[in-house]
């Protein structure tokens, strides 16, 4: 229990490393190509590290690290061998982007993953069909207030991200503590303690 509380700390500060580093590059030194760059590689990385430990990124940064791994190199590339109109367009709606690439996310973990957009694959389908349409929902209307307002897109995806994962927390924390009976009730070979301390601390 010790190693696994460990593992999953060490996921859950992993997870958030390219998007604060990408932000502190380019609030304190203003050259974005260059903070998207080591945004790129970290969330490379990032990835690397949760195949080779073989853990269960949350649904959320997920799609924040796929924007990131992703946003710099196809601007650039735009920039360079193909249409700048196309590449300046991305840079204006970039941080819109993330929740398009968020949204569109949790389109594929809904259905194809056994977790779904919620990622607890041991949640009734139900209640878990629920959480997900509801973070698709504040995905999408995130998504459309950003783009909206590209001038200041960034406030809309801190106040979506925050709903989304505080929310998601939230929904989970309710679920377990509905499904307890003495502490214990046993969810797909889990107790929910068991839960509480992987799945929850995402």
């Amino acid at each position: 229990m010790e190693k696994s509380q460990q593992k999953q700390w060490f996921t859950d500060l992993l997870e958030g490393v390219p998007s604060i580093a990408f932000i502190l590059l380019w609030r304190q030194g203003g050259d974005l190509e260059f903070a998207g760059w080591v945004g790129s590689g970290l969330a490379l990385g990032v990835f690397a590290v949760f195949r080779l430990l073989r853990a269960r990124m949350h649904p959320v940064l997920l799609g924040v690290n796929l924007h990131i791994l992703v946003a710099t190199p196809l601007i650039i590339s735009l920039f360079r061998f193909g249409d700048a109109a196309i590449a300046k367009t991305l840079v204006a709606y970039s941080h819109g982007g993330v929740l398009l690439t968020v949204l569109m996310t949790g389109l594929l973990l809904s259905s194809f993953s056994k977790g779904g957009f919620a990622g607890l694959p041991d949640m009734p389908r139900g209640q878990q069909g629920r959480i997900s349409a509801l973070m698709l929902i504040v995905s999408a209307l995130g998504a459309i207030w950003a783009l909206a307002t590209p001038q200041d897109s960034l406030i809309p995806v801190v106040v979506t991200l925050m709903l989304l994962i505080g929310g998601r927390r939230y929904l989970l924390a309710r679920w377990m503590d509905r499904s307890k009976t003495d502490g214990t009730t046993a969810v797909g070979g889990l107790s929910v303690g068991d839960l509480s301390s992987t799945e929850l601390s995402a």
